[in-house]
């Protein structure tokens, strides 16, 4: 339901739903209306032609035979008769629908040329006295037209008269009720295609107008720091898109340029103090050779030096960063033995941390295709965060196994592991987390996993941290390279 196009596809059959439920409500209520208005104008002309004069029961006979051969002689009977002439019931058809009561249904009062008069009317002719201007037609009474049950069937009843007869006609509407109820089940069996052909015609069409946005969005893909220059092509088909697009390209040009200025930037500023990073430090150097032993000048010399080699080692990654950003990072690629690399590592954390214990699976003879010294750098950044961040007399695990074409090396450490909330901006630079967890904290300035990832996805690898485990108190990287040679033997220590 997260899906744009979904929604947009299911609100368009809900749409169509309520507009087809309501059209059809409507067209049942308009059909409705007008079978009932016609049979209501069959039943006012079977009045009208009957009522111009009083007759007898023998007319009415003939009359309901008629009406019978109309309707059918094999179907059940459609229509039947109750007539009354002054107070005197002269007729009732032998089917009459014995639920319907006709002394007890409302009686048309008004003339369907207007309300009747107040005056006594003049006395009726005599029965079969043709008419002529001196024996006009008979003024008839506005209808009355009701609905009603009886005998498990519905009638429609029209209650006509004139001022001297009251004529009750019924017919059966089970036909015509029987006619809707087949319309309304076609309709209701055809509504779920019609919906589902809306819902279709929603999915594609919305895919149709969706379709600058996945250009905007592949385009988006496409940028990133290598790749600031891409732009995307105004579609001259969509103007709803132009002004969108348009804002977009700006977007990155302002973004490239301020790339390239910052990057610029950090790459002349790194280069620039090399020189006088190196100067100072030769100064610092044969300063503190001439110092004497255990003298306040040698401990002042010995600290400006940690700081000078301090700000090298910061200039240094941070012109590899501004290289790597670029993507002018060079890389001398030569068949490497993995396996050494990870043995002068543990070399030199044994060498600076032998408070701790360092636990080691390597097999050997583990080759991979790289620069030695930046990977043999990226894996040192690695150790020095275990070392930094460890508990006293604490761990450090390094393994080295193969999985498929690649080569995975996993360092780990006890000690405090990394809040939750701190976990996704571990490889940000500078970013150093809460200093409360490194017992030297002031040794670091947190570009060394930054730098770290950069050097080994130029290598064409990954780094990744692990997700915590339940106790707290282990942190581990994980690096993966592609690996070109398997190992002969496995060591462990």
């Amino acid at each position: 339901m997260r899906s744009f196009r979904l929604q947009l596809a299911l609100l368009s059959g809900a749409f169509a739903a309520v507009l087809l439920l309501a059209a059809g409500a409507y067209a049942w209520r308009l059909t409705t209306s007008f079978n009932l208005d016609r049979l209501d104008r069959e039943l006012r002309n079977i009045g009208a032609a009957n009522l111009e004069r009083v007759v007898g029961d023998e007319h009415w006979h003939r009359v309901e035979s008629a009406l019978r051969f109309v309707s059918g002689a094999d179907r059940p009977p459609g229509f039947a008769l109750w007539v009354k002439n002054y107070d005197r019931e002269l007729y009732r058809s032998p089917h009459w629908p014995t639920k319907i009561f006709p002394e007890s249904l409302p009686r048309p009062t008004d003339l369907e040329t207007g309300p009747t008069p107040s005056v006594r009317p003049p006395p009726p002719p005599r029965q079969g006295e043709p008419l002529s201007p001196r024996n006009p037609p008979l003024p008839r009474k506005v209808p009355i037209f009701l609905t009603l049950p009886s005998d498990d069937h519905q009638w429609r009843v029209a209650v006509m008269g004139t001022p001297y007869t009251q004529l009750v006609v019924v017919a059966n509407i089970d036909g015509f009720n029987a006619d809707l109820t087949a319309l309304r089940r076609a309709f209701f069996a055809a509504l779920p295609f019609a919906l589902l052909l809306v819902g279709g015609g929603a999915w594609f069409l919305a895919g149709r107008a969706l379709r600058p946005v996945h250009v905007l969005t592949q385009a988006a893909e496409r940028v990133t720091a290598r790749g600031l220059d891409q732009r995307i092509t105004t579609p001259g088909n969509v103007r709803e898109f132009e002004r969108l697009v348009t804002v977009f390209n700006e977007m990155l040009d302002r973004l490239e340029k301020g790339f390239h200025q910052a990057n610029r930037f950090s790459a002349d500023a790194s280069h620039e103090l090399k020189t006088p990073l190196a100067l100072l430090q030769a100064e610092l150097e044969q300063a503190l050779a001439s110092t004497p032993s255990g003298s306040p000048q040698q401990q002042l010399y010995t600290s400006l030096l940690d700081e000078v080699q301090r700000l090298k080692a910061i200039t240094q990654k941070l012109l590899l960063l501004a290289l790597a950003d670029s993507g002018r990072l060079e890389l001398h690629r030569e068949p490497t033995d993995l396996a050494q690399l990870l043995a002068n590592v543990i070399e030199d954390a044994t060498a600076f941390a032998p408070h701790l214990a360092i636990e080691h699976a390597i097999p050997v003879h583990v080759s991979v295709l790289a620069d030695a010294v930046l990977l043999e750098q990226a894996l040192q950044n690695l150790t020095n965060n275990a070392i930094k961040y460890n508990r006293a007399e604490g761990l450090i695990r390094l393994t080295l196994r193969l999985e498929a074409d690649s080569a995975v090396v996993a360092v780990g450490n006890t000690g405090p592991g990394i809040s939750i909330e701190n976990r996704p901006h571990v490889f940000e630079r500078f970013f150093r987390g809460d200093r409360s967890r490194a017992r030297h904290a002031a040794a670091g300035v947190g570009l060394g996993l930054s730098l770290s990832r950069e050097i080994i996805r130029a290598h064409g690898g990954d780094l990744a941290l692990c997700p915590p485990r339940a106790d707290g108190d282990w942190t581990e990287f994980v690096v993966r390279l592609p690996c070109t040679v398997a190992p002969a033997k496995r060591s462990s220590a």
